[in-house]
């Protein structure tokens, strides 16, 4: 039940909150729409102190998937569509493809660069455009930008719920200090919801994702302040769920790291086996961006959720292969199956006897580590499809490999214009969100989104709430009405 508030007290305040991509764009935005207005500003409310805001995307490579800076591919409704089955609305991403050229102008304009990277995708020639410094270089752009509008932040607060007045008319946000647990009410017009998923709750991720959820591995530093708080305030108050509530993005990582984003990229070129020593999939059934997110979740279906990347000398074929490896901890070296499976705590004849089974199944031909190669297995459960190299020239190296969540799926409900969806169908009066707390992926992450899309419907959305904050005031109503 949401907090009750004099109608009086609700002020010409816009309330952000998340200062990620998503929130940033949406302050930067609604600023910019507020200049000039009288009494009317815009705050930021972040958990995280002012060196570790920005969440998710702080620590995000941010690859977009463009054909360049200001086009997609003309598939790109349709793949994305396609990726979660049909089930995420085509209306969401046409908008997403409507406003990508103002957007890209528009984050150009304060300062954002983009060009061409190499990805960690060594195998995969699809195009993807990365901003100069990743994530953290969108946030560093847009910030001081903030700042210089008049944007507020408030940082060391976590939201905890709406305020509605008697009549059920949003007026502000009950925040909580980092600590302390003091409760204060910013009275606001309007508000954005940008602060994440649920990836950084333990026990809503238990009770949506399953029991062996604590096997997954925080992606980044970013995930745990992102605990949900949002999607629970909004649905409080009347908001329709959507997204895949028991999915989320996930990445092959070395548990052994502490670096964010640890990848292991490279499975292809090797063997993946369990804790028991055995294979359970095919391993080069596609190239690693087709198939990275399906392999860290058939790696957190194993006993305990864990993996071993296995391969030999002839890795060194792969020219790129650092370029598909995050982590900085080297593997584990040795120099026969028997000294591997010792190092790596695994049986030894039964490791072993699936390496010898493997090698027997691998037939002759040209191996091409670019593309797949149909250099393939013949006979053997599960097969491998591309890049069929035997396991037999010393040293052998291994990674071991977890799981890992970025991002949850399941979210709010929202419409082309950002505004979050009632239960009814209807826009919630005053209530925005954008960014990965609103839900349209199911099954299948379309690699390159998350980013472009919280940056987007974030612009959307603060502009959106920036016009309902002009409108509370009954001498703008009817000139914003026209607008």
């Amino acid at each position: 039940m949401s907090s009750s508030a004099s109608a009086a007290s609700t002020s010409g305040d816009l309330v952000v909150i998340g200062s990620g991509i998503a929130g940033l764009s949406a302050a930067v935005s609604a600023a910019e729409q507020l200049a000039g207005e009288p009494d009317r500003s815009v705050i930021v409310v972040d958990r995280a102190d002012s060196a570790q805001a920005g969440g998710n995307s702080r620590w995000t490579s941010a690859y977009l998937r463009l054909e360049d800076i200001y086009e997609v591919a003309d598939s790109f409704v349709d793949d994305v569509v396609a990726f979660s089955g049909g089930r995420t609305p085509s209306s969401y991403v046409e908008a997403l493809v409507d406003h990508l050229p103002d957007t890209m102008e528009w984050i150009q304009s304060h300062g954002a660069r983009f060009r061409r990277f190499p990805t960690y995708f060594i195998n995969s020639n699809r195009p993807r455009l990365q901003p100069v410094g990743g994530g953290e270089g969108l946030l560093n752009t847009l910030r001081p930008v903030a700042e210089r509008l008049g944007v507020r932040f408030r940082y060391r607060r976590t939201a905890q719920r709406l305020v509605h007045d008697d009549s059920g008319q949003l007026t502000g946000v009950v925040v909580a200090g980092d600590g302390d647990g003091d409760e204060e009410t910013i009275p606001a017009a309007a508000v954005v919801i940008a602060s994440g998923g649920f990836e950084g709750d333990p026990d809503t991720l238990a009770a949506e994702l399953g029991g062996n959820a604590d096997q997954l591995i925080p992606i980044a530093p970013g995930v745990t302040f992102n605990k949900g708080e949002g999607i629970r305030m909004a649905v409080e108050a009347g908001a329709r769920r959507a997204g895949q509530w028991d999915g989320f993005h996930a990445e092959p990582v070395d548990p052994r790291s502490s670096d964010p984003e640890a990848l292991v990229m490279v499975f292809p070129y090797g063997v993946l086996v369990n804790r028991d020593g055995v294979r359970f999939l095919d391993e080069g059934r596609g190239t690693v961006d087709e198939t990275y997110e399906s392999t860290a979740r058939a790696v957190w279906s194993q006993p305990g959720g864990a993996a071993y990347f296995i391969t030999d000398q002839q890795f060194e074929a792969v020219t790129d292969r650092q370029r598909g490896i995050l982590t900085s901890v080297k593997p584990v070296m040795a120099g026969t199956v028997a000294e591997l499976a010792t190092s790596l705590g695994l049986p030894e004849q039964r490791l072993a006897s699936t390496i010898a089974e493997y090698n027997d199944a691998v037939l002759d031909g040209p191996f091409e580590w670019r593309k797949p190669d149909g250099k393939r297995t013949h006979g053997i459960e599960p097969p491998k499809s591309n890049w069929a190299l035997r396991v037999e020239k010393p040293p052998l190296l291994a990674y071991p490999v977890a799981c890992a969540i970025v991002f949850t799926f399941g979210g709010l409900d929202t419409d082309p214009g950002a505004r979050v969806l009632g239960e009814d169908g209807r826009p919630v009066p005053r209530l925005y969100a954008a960014g990965e707390c609103t839900g349209i992926y199911h099954g299948k992450y379309p690699g390159g989104t998350s980013v472009l899309r919280g940056m987007i419907f974030g612009r959307i959305a603060g502009r959106g709430a920036a016009r309902e904050v002009i409108s509370a005031t009954p001498e703008r109503s009817a000139e914003v009405t026209g607008s």
